[in-house]
C-alpha cells in the first residue's frame, strides 16, 4: 500500500475493496457494525467505514452486524473476548491463523476471525430465511 494518511488512506482503502467486490455478482454485503463501547482511533474507523459504506451504496444491499451478534454466532456468548473467537475459529476450522501466518499478534488475527464468522453468520441466517419462506410455501 502507498505511504498514504487520512482521507486519501481511506480512498485507498474503499478503492480496493469496490474493486474486489466488482469482479463478483454480489447481492449483500455484510460488514461489521460499530462497537459502540470501543476505544481508541474510532474516529478513524468510522471515517473509513462511512467512505466505504458510501462507495459500496450502490453496489449491493448493506447488511450490518453488530459486533455482539457475530460474538453470540460464532461462541454463544456475546461478549466473548478476542481469544475465546480464535478458539473458536481453531475449533470450527482446525486451523490456526497464527501459524499460518507466522504472526502472533492480535490483528490481523481477529480480524480474519470476525471475517469467517461474519461469513459463516451470512450464510446461517440466508439459510433460515430460505427454511422459513419454504414453510409458508407449504401453507
Amino acid at each position: 500500500m502507498p505511504d498514504l494518511s487520512g482521507i486519501d488512506r481511506y480512498a485507498y482503502i474503499s478503492s480496493w475493496a469496490v474493486d474486489i467486490i466488482d469482479t463478483y455478482e454480489t447481492d449483500k454485503i455484510m460488514l461489521e457494525d460499530y462497537a459502540y463501547a470501543a476505544t481508541g482511533r474510532v474516529f478513524n474507523i468510522g471515517e473509513n467505514t462511512g467512505i466505504l459504506k458510501y462507495r459500496l451504496r450502490n453496489k449491493a444491499n448493506i447488511v450490518l452486524v453488530t459486533p455482539t451478534e457475530v460474538k453470540k454466532f460464532a461462541t454463544g456468548k456475546g461478549n466473548a473476548k478476542k481469544s475465546n473467537m480464535l478458539e473458536a475459529f481453531i475449533n470450527k476450522t482446525y486451523v490456526d491463523p497464527r501459524e499460518i501466518l507466522d504472526y502472533h499478534g492480535e490483528n490481523p488475527i481477529s480480524d480474519i476471525v470476525d471475517s469467517y464468522f461474519i461469513c459463516n453468520y451470512k450464510e446461517a441466517i440466508d439459510g433460515e430465511a430460505n427454511r422459513q419462506g419454504q414453510k409458508k410455501d407449504r401453507l
